[in-house]
């Protein structure tokens, strides 16, 4: 790998609104497009890993390609592509110069409204993160582009019914999106109201709660059905989800900052480094320390 493309670790991922933009809490109902160039040309095509509190992006790449940097995944692409970033998902860019397309910004609880009474494996294409090649020149790539052309120019004219337009076109991407690669998890089985509650709720508390029933606390539903529901959208029990989001920040943490592995632990709510060892390595297979040598090394390869 080109050791030019390795980005000089911080002591903490960046958070923003847009990219090199400060942080602050998303608008409710905010939607936001702009051209891939106009922000990307800026920083000499790269866009450093980071994080967006609250809000979720799609990017349309029609022209050029690059790599993706998706948490623990790096992932080389030419367009046509969809890429899609979840709230709170670490994500960068290696852009080919040159290349052209939309970045769609929306706040969670805008697509959450819009997932709203339409089918569970349609609202929750955007909850993973993803990039999606399409046939140059095909219908799929055609109907995507309209997609993003009619959003900006009903955002930049703002005419009569421009709300509920734009509501409308991004709820056709969501539909194509889930058309091209249905969600991961099975969202459209049973209880996938309160699966969804449970992600939340972890999302939420897992850097100072780790029990199941401290993370729980106030969901109607017992601990037994709670495992068999998180059986059945996941694979694993509800304290193994747990767990998993708790691997996956730790991870996040030794790939894209310059904290130690103390620092990293007290941050996650272990009161003992020591023990924050041995979960992780018991959980990912290998030590912090391994981790973390893995990936900063170019040698060492990454997850494609």
């Amino acid at each position: 790998m080109d050791r030019s493309l390795i980005t000089p670790l911080r002591r903490t991922v960046p958070h923003y609104s847009l990219y090199g933009e400060h942080a602050n809490r998303a608008a409710p109902g905010f939607v936001h497009i702009e051209t891939l160039s106009c922000r990307s040309a800026l920083y000499d095509w790269e866009i450093a890993p980071h994080l967006h509190d609250g809000l979720q992006q799609v990017l349309w790449a029609r022209e050029g390609g690059g790599e993706a940097r998706l948490d623990r995944e790096r992932i080389g692409f030419v367009a046509p592509a969809l890429i899609v970033v979840p709230a709170a998902s670490v994500h960068g860019f290696t852009w080919q110069p040159g290349s052209e397309g939309h970045v769609l910004t929306l706040a969670s609880d805008y697509v959450a409204s819009l997932a709203r009474g339409i089918e569970p494996g349609v609202a929750h294409g955007l909850d993973v993160a993803r990039v999606l090649t399409l046939p140059e020149g095909g219908a799929e790539a055609t109907a995507v582009a309209a997609l993003f052309e009619r959003i900006a120019r009903e955002l930049q004219f703002g005419a009569l019914g421009m709300a509920t337009m734009v509501a409308a076109q991004v709820q056709m991407l969501m539909v194509a999106i889930a058309r091209m690669a249905p969600p991961e998890t099975a969202t459209a089985q049973p209880g996938a109201e309160l699966w969804q509650r449970f992600r939340d709720a972890v999302e939420a508390g897992f850097r100072a709660r780790h029990a199941v029933a401290d993370i729980a606390e106030g969901l109607p539903i017992t601990r037994g059905r709670l495992d068999a529901l998180c059986r059945r959208h996941a694979g694993r029990t509800a304290q193994q989800v747990i767990h998993d989001r708790i691997v996956l920040e730790a991870q996040r943490g030794l790939i894209y900052t310059g904290l130690t592995v103390a620092e990293i632990a007290y941050g996650l709510g272990f009161v003992d480094p020591a023990y924050f060892t041995r979960f992780f390595a018991r959980e990912a297979g290998e030590t912090p320390g391994e981790f973390r040598r893995r990936h900063r090394d170019p040698q060492g390869g990454h997850a494609t």
